[in-house]
């Protein structure tokens, strides 16, 4: 019976996989969660040729199921856990990325663990916690997750605790009842927006009305910006270091002013050596 599902369970994952590049082909696939495409995108080639590394897999397993002895087997087993492991590791970013895992993803990774179970049970037990370790070191890693970062309407301060500029900024705001949402530097996707438009120092001050953005940056240009706004005098006061109208990330509308003399640094750990001084702490809404 094990050496018939050898090669029987092989033969259903090759089925299972063309028929998706089939489908694929057509524009029609099971492989469509958005985890799924995001990984995908962090791929150097076309994710297309996964499925045909996956077919090949499957083919050498096929192959190899029809020898006997020793070393054909070893070698059936080594080409299982190695596939098993790729697509631990496909899985494990999809999940750190995005909650929603793909459906085909999962079959190929059922019958795969289906596969070096048949092959050999104490190998698969002793794999256990290599496939555990691979899901837990992707969870520590800072990729950017799926997530908006901004939905409504409104303004948001990207800002750190330890940046006086970030409090000189809030200040203000408070004491002239201006709301807003803060949005912690250290979050990987608001580090990753900024880099994105070259900004490498907070505070950042987004302004979202309906599809376009404005962008502050420096607790200067912010509170400038608010003061000419008051007074009726916005378009005399501003002045744009760099401005931009395009499709920007599906922003509609992009406009970026500031001066990066007058914030602290960018980064994903925020400390008082990001800026000049640490004094106190953070009470932003």
């Amino acid at each position: 019976m094990r050496d018939k599902l050898k090669v029987a369970l092989p033969a259903l994952l090759l089925v299972y996989i063309a028929l998706e590049t089939i489908l694929k082909s057509y524009n029609i696939e099971l492989c469509s969660s958005t985890g799924c495409e995001m990984a995908g995108s962090l791929l150097k080639f076309n994710s297309t040729y996964l499925n045909y590394l996956g077919m090949l897999g499957a083919f050498a397993l096929i192959v190899l199921a029809f020898f006997k002895g020793k070393n054909a087997h070893t070698l059936y087993t080594t080409v299982a856990v190695a596939m098993v492991i790729f697509e631990s590791i496909l899985i494990a970013s999809q999940l750190n990325l995005n909650p929603e895992l793909c459906k085909f993803c999962l079959g190929v990774y059922s019958f795969l663990l289906l596969i070096l179970l048949n092959a050999n049970w104490k190998l698969f037990l002793g794999l256990v916690p290599a496939i555990v370790s691979v899901f837990v070191a992707f969870s520590f890693l800072a990729i950017p997750k799926n997530k908006t970062l901004i939905s409504q309407n409104g303004l948001y301060l990207i800002a750190s605790p330890t940046c006086p500029h970030c409090k000189k900024t809030k200040k203000y705001l408070k004491e002239h009842a201006i709301e807003f949402r803060t949005i912690p530097a250290s979050d990987i996707n608001a580090f990753y927006f900024a880099k994105t438009l070259g900004i490498s120092q907070i505070p950042i001050a987004i302004q979202k009305e309906g599809t376009s953005y404005k962008v502050l940056v420096g607790d200067k240009k912010i509170i400038e910006h608010f003061e000419a706004k008051n007074s009726n005098l916005e378009k005399e006061q501003k002045t744009p270091i760099q401005e931009s109208v395009s499709e920007v990330n599906g922003l509609s509308k992009l406009n970026i002013y500031g001066d990066e003399q007058e914030g602290c640094s960018l980064s994903l750990t925020a400390t008082a050596s990001d800026c000049e001084a640490n004094d106190g702490g953070e009470n932003g809404k």
